[in-house]
């Protein structure tokens, strides 16, 4: 498929929500297709560009190990709760963005109700903004992983490594 200069193709791996969380918000029923308005690319690279301001606003916060939507070469480990926490409101948050953009694209300022939905939506993308950077600060700070290792004299020692703002580098130990 040739694809014009300048234009965007986006995937569902370029978002932290899928295409079925921006239906269920619009209570949609069915997916977006080739000839739905907006179209099925366009909701795509919505979700995409909304992703990408939230990593941005991350990222400000948090540094580079900021996690990105599947696509990137940092993502969320959601095997910790402070991982499951981010994710949830990653979701979420791209999802009410994307849904709002996609309510307007489809002509939403033709009735008061639509219009106010479409603002709805945006208010709820943009009061998740506080939420999402405080949990990328907890989930950056959080420990990965904790062992205990035998020392001198059968004595245990705790050793850890946690994210930092420069990625998975910190790596500490109980002081004796």
């Amino acid at each position: 498929m040739a694809v014009a200069v300048g234009a965007i193709v986006s995937v569902e791996a370029d978002s932290y929500c899928g295409e079925g969380d921006v239906v269920a918000l619009l209570n949609m029923g069915t997916d977006y297709t080739a000839s739905t308005v907006p179209t099925e690319a366009q909701v795509l690279n919505f979700m995409a560009n909304r992703a990408g301001e939230i990593y941005g606003w991350m990222r400000d916060r948090a540094g580079t190990s900021t996690p990105g939507p599947a696509s990137y070469s940092v993502t969320v480990d959601t095997g910790t709760d402070a991982g499951k926490a981010l994710n949830y409101l990653l979701i979420q948050a791209n999802a009410y963005g994307a849904a709002a953009d996609t309510l307007e694209a489809s002509g939403a300022s033709s009735t008061p109700a639509r219009t106010e939905r479409v603002n709805e939506l945006y208010t709820a993308y943009y009061a998740m903004k506080d939420a999402i950077m405080s949990a990328a600060e907890q989930y950056v700070g959080s420990t990965v992983f904790v062992a205990n290792h035998l020392t001198e004299g059968r004595v245990t020692a705790d050793t850890w490594t946690s994210r930092t703002q420069d990625g998975f580098t910190f790596d500490g130990s109980t002081e004796w």
